[in-house]
C-alpha cells in the first residue's frame, strides 16, 4: 500500500532477526531522512502485533491500525495531511468486513 509520500508495508511476511533464522520479537521503527518517524509497531514471533502507526514525512499521522497474528484486525484509519479522517476500514483476520 502506498500514499503519495508514505510507504506502507502490511504484507503478513515473517520478520527475522537480521542475518539469522530467528523470528523477531520487539519494536519496529523506521525514520525519514529528516529524522521524523516513518512507522512504529511491534512484532511478536515474527508477526505484526498490536497497534501500528505510519506517518507523513512532516510527522503527522497517516495510518493507524491494529494487527493480530500478522494480519490487520480491528479498525484501520487513514488520515489526510491536515489530520482529518480520510477513511476507516474494519478488518477481521486480515479481511475487510465493511
Amino acid at each position: 500500500m502506498k500514499s503519495d509520500d508514505v510507504e506502507i508495508n502490511i504484507d503478513g511476511e515473517l520478520e527475522y532477526v537480521e542475518g539469522t533464522n530467528e523470528l523477531y520479537t520487539g519494536k519496529s521503527e523506521t525514520h525519514y531522512e529528516n529524522g521524523n518517524l516513518q512507522h512504529s509497531g511491534q512484532y511478536e514471533n515474527g508477526l505484526m502485533e498490536g497497534v501500528w502507526k505510519y506517518f507523513y514525512e512532516d510527522g503527522s499521522l497517516y495510518l493507524k491500525g491494529n494487527s493480530k497474528n500478522g494480519k490487520r484486525d480491528g479498525n484501520w484509519t487513514t488520515y489526510k495531511p491536515d489530520g482529518t479522517i480520510e477513511s476507516e476500514e474494519l478488518f477481521k483476520e486480515g479481511v475487510a468486513i465493511n
